[in-house]
């Protein structure tokens, strides 16, 4: 005859990987870059990729935002614009700033640039709760 709990250790072990997955959340790469020149807007990129291996480092600032279901983080970001871009700019960013002065003219180019971080990302229903790591 054959014993019927054999698999029982298996889907024990499978249920509680699962489980830790979802209340991990997920590790993204996230960076920005824009450029102006005389004040208008020439590039603006924003960058977000999911981690390819888990991020190390201490939580340190939170950041929530409303999302609907099933939105990607990117969109997510770009929709709440105003706040992600108020929690970013207390991390380290690069600015760099070129200016031509001439008689007739005066042209400057700024570029600001986020460098890639990584971010804990837990998604629910209707937040997203993003993670500093560092």
């Amino acid at each position: 005859m054959r014993n019927r709990t054999r698999n029982r250790p298996l889907l024990l072990a499978a249920c509680q990987i699962i489980s830790a997955c979802t209340l991990i959340g997920d590790d993204f790469l996230i960076s920005y870059r824009i450029t102006t020149k005389n004040s208008t807007v020439q590039t603006e990129n924003l960058s977000v990729s999911k981690s390819m291996t888990p991020c190390s480092g201490i939580k340190t600032n939170t950041l929530i935002l409303s999302r609907s279901s099933n939105e990607l983080l990117k969109t997510t970001l770009q929709n709440n614009e105003e706040d992600f871009f108020t929690f970013v700019t207390q991390q380290t960013f690069h600015l760099q700033s070129h200016q031509n002065i001439n008689l007739q003219s005066h042209n400057s180019t700024e570029t600001l640039t986020l460098p890639t971080h990584c971010y804990a990302v837990e998604f629910n229903d209707d937040t997203a709760t993003i993670t500093l790591l560092q």
